[in-house]
């Protein structure tokens, strides 16, 4: 498309500097013709105007191509960046799930370790029982023993 435009006005412009002199070689033209030649002058005029404009929009699309590549590039570096920063939430979620595996399994042992302690707490309530009774078993033997010689004192004092 450009370079039918750049061919138009290439051919405008070589008109236009062919129109001066036709101009004058049109002096010698009847005046009905010469109206019909400065008409078409006047066409070509706009025609020029309008391959200048159109020159003037294909320049101006190409920078909005140009600003679209560059947001493009831009976009793509945004992509980069957002799937660096999922790898790295992957990673975190690996980390996280590292700790919680240790976590159960330090909860788990903490459990044995409170199941051992409720079993030691269990057989020292029972230690703690025989003991008890041991000492009332021990009472009972020095009352009997007390008892045993205030017998033997009264019988020696009589």
């Amino acid at each position: 498309m450009e370079k039918m435009l750049k061919k138009i006005s290439m051919e405008l412009y070589f008109f236009e500097k062919n129109k001066k002199i036709t101009i004058r070689q049109v002096s010698d033209l009847p005046v009905g013709l010469k109206g019909d030649v400065s008409g078409l002058t006047g066409n070509v005029s706009g025609l020029t105007g309008d391959v200048s404009g159109l020159t003037g929009d294909v320049s101006s699309l190409r920078g909005n191509v140009s600003g679209l590549r560059g947001n493009v590039s831009g976009l793509r570096g945004n992509v980069s960046g957002l799937r660096g920063d999922v790898s790295g939430l992957r990673g975190d979620v690996s980390d996280l799930t590292g700790n919680v595996s240790g976590l159960t399994g330090d909860v788990s042992g903490l459990t044995g370790n409170v199941s051992g302690l409720t079993g030691n707490v269990s057989g020292l309530t029972g230690d703690v029982s025989d003991l008890r009774g041991d000492v009332d078993a021990c009472k009972i033997t020095t009352e009997e023993r007390n008892l045993g010689l205030e017998i033997k004192t009264l019988i020696l004092e009589e």
